[in-house]
Parts: C-alpha cells; structure tokens; sequence
C-alpha cells in the first residue's frame, strides 16, 4: 500500500520516530494527531520484524529460550528494593489476559490487594491516560484464561478475592473467589499448564492461569504485599518461581537455530519494552556467551556459533 506521509523508510530500517515523545510532540513534528487518536502505530512493526527477517533466514527453527531472573535480582528489582522497575505498566488494560512467567520484578508483576478485595493493577496506556484493573472472576469464554477487567463489582466480571493459608506450610496461601457460582474447593486461583509442554518458552512461558480445584499444587501461591509479587513454585523443579504477570514481561527473547540455513549457528532476539535499561548474562546451556545491558524501548540481536 502507499505510504502515508508521516511513515519513513529506508536501508536499513530508516530513522526512527515516536519514542518517549508524547502526543503533542508528535504532532508537532508533523506527525497528525488524527493518526494517533485511532490507533495508528507511530513506530511500523517493520523495525521490529527486521532483526527476525534479517538474522533469522527460511530453514531455521525456535529452540527453547528464556528471560529469567528468578533466582537472583530481579531484572527491574534489585535485591533488597520493594519498588517495582521497568516503568509505567501499559498492560494495566481490560482485556489484558493474565499469565505466568519468570519475576523480573516489574509492575507488570505488581498487584495490590484492595480493600474491597480485588487484585488490581494500575498504568496508564499508549497515549498516557491512567488505567486500572482488576482481575476478573471467570474465564474469557475464547482464549479460555482470567483476564483484567473493570474494578467494578456489581456490574462487571471483577473477582472478591480471600486470601487462606495454607496450615501445613506458613509461607504459601490459596487465593479463593468469593462471589462465584461455584463452591470453595472448587474456586481457587491455579495455573492452567499449557499444551505441548510451552513450546520454545517451555512451561514457565506464559501459561495461563483460571479458577479450580483447591487441593491441587498449582492452586499455592505466595504474596509479598510489600513488592506486590504473586508468586508460585510449582515449576521449580524444572527451572524456578513464576509470577502473576499482567500480559507478557518488559524483557523477552527468541532463540532461532539457524545452521541449516547456512548462517552461523545460533541467534537470539532480545526485546525490551520498559522504560529502563535491563542488564543481562546470555547463557547457551551452562556456557556464558556475553554479559550485556539494552537500552530502553529497544531491540538486540546476538548470532553466535
């Protein structure tokens, strides 16, 4: 299709307009708010996409790949701090499916326990106007997990929550529903594992999570009110914690097997979308590749043998 005039392109991926300006600095610099004001994405998913079309040529596949931080330092959480990193939360939406995935210690983990008993999130979206959430009480009937929704119990979908201990170990809870149809034992918060063991994300990756049988292990969670972390240790045996997530993490990857495409062996892509630089260590199995940091709001790729 034409371009439209405030899109630029160029070898290889052309300059780049939009981020961390807000919308009248955009139109000021000629890009019309009217694009902005119906969603039109500033920057084109092409700068994106390049780093996989470049780096990651036909014939090559995903292997198993990873951002975790549960072990040491969070990722935007330095050990010994209680505020979450990463910048303002743009996935405290309606409509956001709720996952789980490793702690980076970011607000898209960070969940406050309301008064009225809700797990609500708070952010604001692209354009910069405050959002809140709140977790809701029954599944979304198509992509079959919890979601955020309005923080509004008696005309929306917004679950009353009760916090149980569990008695035989003091340190974990049950995270029960208390305005559903559905008895107690059955209304736990859980883990929904997901299908053909997670693909390359493996099963921490993104799973989702509904409401269930109370007696199972992935009904246990752990809640520090303080970071706000809802955290669950039933993946340790097969890699660490997780972390009620709202979404996806600000920093990702994709790991690519490129040797039958003739190119070197292997490529990462890194992606971080927060608002704060996040260092990392990049490890092929137990051998350390590099030690690196990326910027904010921006994209990596790594091709090694």
């Amino acid at each position: 299709p034409v371009q439209l005039d405030f899109e630029h392109a160029g070898y290889p991926f052309g300059p780049v307009f939009g981020d961390q300006k807000t919308r009248d600095e955009l139109n000021a610099i000629g890009i019309p708010a009217k694009y902005l004001d119906v969603g039109v994405v500033v920057q084109p998913m092409y700068y994106y996409v390049g780093h996989i079309t470049k780096f990651v040529r036909p014939g090559s596949r995903a292997v198993h790949g990873l951002v975790d931080s549960s072990f040491k330092d969070r990722t935007f959480r330095p050990k010994g701090q209680s505020v979450a990193g990463g910048g303002i939360n743009d996935l405290a939406r309606n409509g956001i499916e709720v996952t789980v995935w490793p702690c980076e210690g970011s607000t898209r983990q960070e969940w406050n326990y309301n008064n009225d008993k809700q797990f609500q999130v708070f952010g604001h979206d692209w354009l910069g106007v405050p959002t809140t959430s709140c977790l809701s009480k029954r599944a979304e009937k198509d992509l079959g997990g919890l979601m955020l929704t309005i923080c509004n119990m008696t005309e929306h979908d917004s679950g009353v929550f009760d916090i149980v201990p569990v008695e035989e170990d003091s340190g974990k809870i049950k995270i029960v529903l208390a305005n559903g149809k559905v008895g107690a034992d059955e209304s736990c918060l859980i883990i929904q594992p997901l299908r053909n063991y997670g693909g390359a994300y493996g099963p921490r990756g993104g799973a989702q999570v509904n409401l269930g049988d109370c007696a199972h292990s992935w009904a246990e969670w752990s809640y520090d009110q303080e970071t706000g972390e809802i955290l669950s240790s039933v993946y340790s045996d097969v890699g660490g914690d997780v972390c009620l997530t709202t979404g996806w993490p600000f920093l990702q990857v994709g790991a690519f097997d490129t040797s039958a495409a003739g190119d070197d062996g292997k490529t990462v892509v890194i992606l971080n979308e927060a608002g704060e630089s996040a260092n990392f260590v990049l490890k092929d199995g137990d051998d350390l590749i590099l030690t690196s940091s990326i910027p904010p709001h921006s994209i990596q790729t790594v091709a090694f043998d």
